[in-house]
């Protein structure tokens, strides 16, 4: 369907009227989902409520569970692996660390570059926003002279880093999506970190809420050219188009 945004920006037309009816959907279906408890609970009798308040406690304790077993895999912080180049055990921790954790958000950086101060402070606002996803970093400072960096250098290589900054999605132990510089965020370090969330998302690497919109500043940008909004199976599913790159420890 054509938006009216003409050929070159067509994506951004789509993912504007995508997400204005997330959106409109999302508040309808939480205005219909609180009638009906309404509802249940006026014709519900004592036994009904008891078992309801059973269920709730018990998805309560579900949910502390996990939020507890994320935290002891290092969640809820933004790390590093391997203290840099002279770690000889960054790629092992690397490799250790995705198999514990389905989601890793991975900034691969030099401290003599500036750009990547920009994403250290908006990785320490994001990990302990979405307990979901391991947020760490990576050291590679080195790499690539005469030889030097150790295991770094390794993963340099292995993973495909160019650029500084990168971050690397990780999804079940899978290479899923390289962000490299600020193209994707409007190639401007002038970014919020609500944009590179919601980019971040829009490739699976975190959980977006269900009425998520695009950032104002991502829509008047280049950067979300780079990303598809997509249904599948009647609800929204944000993520990037591409396959996934299996990696290992050889």
């Amino acid at each position: 369907m054509d938006l009216g945004y003409g050929g070159k920006n067509q994506v951004l037309g789509e993912a504007v009227s995508s997400a204005i009816l997330r959106q409109t959907q999302a508040q309808e279906a939480a205005i219909n989902d609180e009638l009906a408890q309404y509802d249940s609970l006026l014709e519900a009798g004592d036994s009904d409520l008891e078992a309801l308040r059973a269920r709730r406690l018990a998805q309560m304790k579900r949910g502390a569970e996990q939020k507890a077993k994320w935290r002891d895999l290092g969640h809820g912080t933004y790390a590093a692996l391997g203290e840099g180049q002279h770690g000889g055990d960054v790629a092992r921790e690397f490799f250790d660390a995705s198999k514990k954790s389905e989601r890793m958000v991975v900034h691969f950086h030099r401290p003599s570059t500036r750009m990547c101060d920009v994403f250290h402070r908006h990785m320490e606002k994001l990990a302990p926003r979405h307990l979901e996803t391991r947020f760490v970093k990576i050291n590679v400072e080195g790499c690539g002279k005469d030889g030097g960096g150790g295991g770094a250098s390794f993963l340099v290589e292995k993973l495909g880093i160019v650029v500084m900054p990168t971050i690397l999605i990780v999804k079940d132990r899978k290479a899923h999506h390289h962000i490299r510089g600020f193209d994707e965020l409007g190639g401007t370090d002038d970014f919020s970190t609500e944009a590179l969330e919601f980019v971040i998302g829009m490739h699976g690497g975190l959980t977006l809420r269900e009425d998520a919109e695009p950032p104002k500043e991502l829509l008047e940008a280049k950067g979300v050219n780079d990303m598809r909004i997509r249904k599948i199976g009647g609800g929204s599913h944000r993520g990037a188009y591409g396959k996934s790159e299996d990696f290992d420890e050889d």
